[in-house]
């Protein structure tokens, strides 16, 4: 199949018809991998370089996953070829820790808009523009975790193009300064906490007139001072739960007429 850069239609492997317009999006290819797995069925329609893409049905209804890899540059080419083949709703699930002690070990946390500290994002548009989730993704976020009885939070959260060091010495011993300072900064002005792509996909989601929305799991078990992957499936399943709520007020909607559906 002809294309005109090396990304285009995730290497040529996707075509229209294959993405469905519900789709989740991870960092992580395992976790396309474990989100398929509780589906009805599902089938690998790409997998090319950080990008693994599942198309199948919940409920019977359909849904894709796409991975993205880490970091703004590639979330943007992720986000690009599947509005590119029919995506309408994006949700990014993903892991990270808080700032300071902004919330547990377990907790979610649903984003209503992003710090634009990524770079990528400047790309599109001037950093004035904000980066937000669209209201009905994070309503139906809020919804979905209240059924699961999971513990979350809603707020900002900032996206930097590095994460670190902050706390350990990099490479020939040299500690950056300056990552520290824009931490410390995000902290005082009550950023939940941090990661490295959900600014870029705002910000193209809204530029698209796409809806879009963001949940993170606290994997960073205080008590231990340790990263524990064992709630990560918290982050999986209410992304599914997040999706099954969509799904269902879209529905709602094409019934009655209505432009929007509130919890």
């Amino acid at each position: 199949m002809a294309r005109d850069y090396v990304h285009r239609n995730f290497g040529g492997q996707c075509q229209p018809g294959d993405i469905a317009p519900y789709v989740i999006v991870t960092g992580s290819k395992n976790r396309v991998r474990e989100l398929a797995s509780r589906w009805d069925q599902y089938r690998e329609v790409a997998d090319h370089y950080e990008y693994l893409v599942c198309t199948g049905t919940i409920s019977g209804d359909p849904i894709s996953a796409c991975s993205t890899g880490i970091g703004g540059m590639s979330v943007s080419i992720a986000i690009e070829e599947l509005a590119h083949l029919g995506a309408t709703t994006l949700l990014r699930i993903g892991v990270t820790s808080p700032l300071e002690d902004e919330f547990d070990y377990g907790d979610l946390i649903l984003a209503k808009g992003a710090v634009r500290w990524d770079g990528t994002s400047h790309d599109y548009v001037m950093p004035e523009y904000p980066a937000i989730a669209h209201f009905e993704v994070l309503m139906a976020s809020m919804v979905a975790a209240k059924a699961l009885n999971y513990p979350y939070k809603t707020g900002i959260i900032a996206d930097m193009a590095s994460l670190g060091p902050t706390t350990y010495d990099g490479y020939r011993s040299y500690l950056a300064k300056n990552t520290e300072k824009m931490q410390r900064t995000l902290h005082e002005a009550g950023v939940l906490n941090g990661t490295g792509e959900a600014a870029t996909m705002f910000v193209q989601a809204s530029i698209y007139g796409l809806r879009s929305g963001v949940i993170n799991v606290n994997l960073l078990d205080s008590k231990n001072k340790s990263w524990n992957p064992k709630a990560d499936d918290r982050v999986v399943i209410c992304g599914l739960e997040t999706i099954s709520v969509l799904q269902h007020w879209d529905k709602s909607k094409s019934i009655s007429g209505a432009k929007y559906v509130l919890p």
